[in-house]
């Protein structure tokens, strides 16, 4: 099965929303590298799966659906960029912003849902990256978890 195939179910990536959005592109490369814009917890309806912070109103399953949709949209971002995600060499780094209530502490939990996402479809080769997995006070649109990553590209 291909990269694509394990993707083809994924959600695509929601149009930018609000006035001053059209001008953050989803992505930017240069070389063979592609940096994608951080992407939310939002699903195939285009709302938010979760909103709040992890340790407060939001459960670390929960925040862990919230990963793996997140990184299920930057693949999306990433394929609607390159046309297929065959053209993925590697993926060299995940940054997970994880909003986070006083005191929560498994901020590291919660990316490895993006982790096992990116791998899934990439596979251990193409998926295997460097990775922070960073605690913050507020996401955009109230967003529990955000998602950007650095790809390697043929």
């Amino acid at each position: 099965m291909t990269s694509d195939e394990r993707h083809a179910s994924a959600p695509a990536v929601p149009p930018p929303a609000g006035p001053q959005r059209p001008a953050i592109a989803r992505t930017r490369r240069h070389g063979d590298l592609l940096a994608t814009s951080g992407q939310t917890a939002v699903g195939a309806g285009g709302e938010l799966i979760a909103s709040g912070r992890l340790g407060d109103q939001i459960d670390l399953e929960t925040g862990r659906r919230c990963a793996w949709q997140c990184a299920a949209n930057v693949l999306e971002a990433i394929r609607s960029e390159l046309g297929s995600l065959e053209q993925v060499a590697e993926v060299v780094k995940l940054t997970v912003f994880v909003a986070s209530a006083p005191g929560f502490i498994e901020q590291h939990l919660v990316a490895d849902a993006a982790t096992a996402y990116v791998q899934h479809v990439l596979g251990a080769e193409a998926g295997l990256h460097a990775r922070s997995a960073v605690g913050v006070a507020e996401l955009p649109t109230g967003s529990p978890v955000e998602v950007e990553a650095l790809v390697r590209v043929r």
